[in-house]
């Protein structure tokens, strides 16, 4: 479990071609094929959009600064050898490309202001009539504290982002002469956090206009609760917009449990669909319930003895798997809801119908992984058959998962937050960095960018104001956005 395969790929695709009006669904091809050539520095950058092609190494990034190095023969080299004239320059010929960096520069921001007098009113023996000019200092993010916006980002991602521990952080400054403790950064991140508040609220709103919202959770753990040592694991929530949302967000929030009352606290108001694991604590709001095929799955996978591929619980992963594919197939043709619905209806619910009548015909002992596969299948029946019906739900839950993935590997370098602010903080910082992310924003100026603008409003932003900071916004600063191609994960 610790270290095999983590892979949902099937492996037990049923043979047979797929088809659907005009569009051919190809079943999976051979694994391998020595005939094709072998890959170069070339064919593995990503292929341009326009032309087809691979682009080439110089290609890496269009918007990178680029130094030109070129290398001259002495003057006194400069003399043909073979009539004794002097050379002139011919062209240039390219010879290779390297990737270089330069560390980040760390500077401190000194802000002075001009003061004014009348010389004429001083030298008559007046009161000299002082004039200063206008305090224009970017607003604190901490009173009377030292970090800029752009410090405070910068361990955010580092943090969040990039798996960083402030242990960690703090030995990268000290390395720089520069002595930051760790609570000093955790401060900055706690009271920083803050100024998302109004932000995530606006982001919670925009996100229960979509018609499907995707959850799950995990746990976290926090030493301490009003400053009393805690024992108990809390839990780190995470709602995000379905793949066919107008507005792609994503939203965490710490809570100490993930019974019932939580999870209806969470999604009170929501009247769309929500789509879970199947978990209990689900499905008592006011919102329609939708299951997930890979969960079902994975307690399938788990009953299947070790080269047997014809037992039940084989058939089924096969039969799973070969719906997989019919909707992965209609995503990537963007095909219409019309034809959504009607290949569910003609194609994949009949593959449903096969996977529950081989259940009902299984009798497994009571504590056995196929007693838990079976019972999962038929108590999430109705849940797992929703999204036929509805052609902006999905057919599993992975994109929350995928969501809640990000702080289960943030988790294993940071390990435990030490109170119940530092895990607030977590989960609004994750908030605003992961719906950056799904936006395709540059996560460092967009959090300096967020950082700078909200401790100018103040704690009571106006909606026009909020509006202008969305990460779909057309009003964000070219800093905030990302030219380049999205890593995927």
């Amino acid at each position: 479990m610790l270290f095999g395969q983590k892979s949902e790929k099937g492996k037990y695709i049923c043979d047979g071609q797929l088809s659907l009006d005009g569009i051919v669904f190809n079943e999976a091809e051979e694994q391998s094929d020595f005939n094709i050539p072998e890959p170069t520095a070339d064919t593995i950058v990503k292929k341009s959009k326009k032309t087809g092609k691979h682009r080439g190494r110089k290609e890496i990034r269009a918007d990178l600064e680029t130094k030109k190095v070129v290398y001259e023969l002495p003057n006194d080299e400069q003399i043909c050898s073979i009539c004794g004239e002097p050379l002139t320059e011919y062209t240039e010929e390219y010879i290779t490309t390297r990737l270089a960096v330069i560390p980040e520069k760390v500077y401190q921001i000194e802000y002075y202001r001009k003061v004014y007098k009348c010389k004429n009113c001083d030298k008559n023996g007046e009161k000299a009539n002082i004039v200063k000019a206008d305090n224009k200092t970017p607003a604190c993010i901490i009173k009377k504290g030292l970090p800029d916006a752009s410090i405070v980002a910068d361990t955010m991602q580092r943090k969040y982002q990039l798996g960083e521990p402030l242990y960690r952080q703090q030995q990268y400054w000290e390395r720089r002469g520069i002595y930051l403790n760790r609570t000093s950064l955790a401060n900055w991140i706690i009271k920083g956090a803050v100024w998302f508040d109004p932000v995530i609220r606006q982001l919670k709103y925009h996100a229960f206009l979509e018609p499907v919202l995707n959850a799950d959770e995990t746990p976290t753990r926090v030493l301490k609760k009003n400053g009393e040592p805690v024992n108990k694991k809390g839990q780190m929530w995470v709602i995000c917009t379905g793949a066919a949302a107008s507005r792609k967000i994503a939203l965490y929030a710490y809570r100490e449990s993930r019974s019932k009352k939580v999870a209806e606290e969470l999604l009170k108001g929501y009247t769309g669909v929500v789509q879970t694991d199947g978990f209990q604590s689900y499905g008592s709001g006011e919102y329609k319930h939708s299951g997930c095929w890979s969960h079902n799955r994975r307690h399938f996978v788990d009953c299947i003895p070790k080269g047997d591929k014809k037992c039940p619980s084989a058939q089924i992963v096969a039969l799973i798997d070969k719906a997989f594919h019919y909707e992965h197939e209609l995503r990537k043709h963007k095909c219409s809801a019309k034809q959504i619905l009607s290949v569910r209806k003609n194609k994949i619910k009949p593959l449903l119908d096969q996977i529950y009548a081989i259940i009902d015909t299984l009798r497994p002992s009571k504590g056995s992984h196929l007693y838990t596969a079976v019972t999962y299948a038929r108590n999430q029946r109705e849940k797992l058959y929703y999204f036929l019906d509805d052609p902006n739900v999905e057919m599993t839950n992975n994109l929350a998962e995928q969501t809640v993935k990000s702080y289960v590997i943030n988790r294993k370098n940071f390990l435990f937050s030490d109170t119940e602010k530092g895990a607030d903080a977590s989960a609004a910082v994750m908030s605003i960095i992961e719906t950056a992310k799904r936006n395709k924003l540059d996560v460092f100026g967009y959090l300096m960018h967020l950082l700078t603008v909200l401790p100018e409003w103040g704690k009571n932003p106006t909606d026009e104001q909020l509006e202008s900071v969305m990460p779909w916004s057309k009003s964000l600063p070219d800093f905030c956005r990302q030219e380049y191609d999205e890593i995927k994960r």
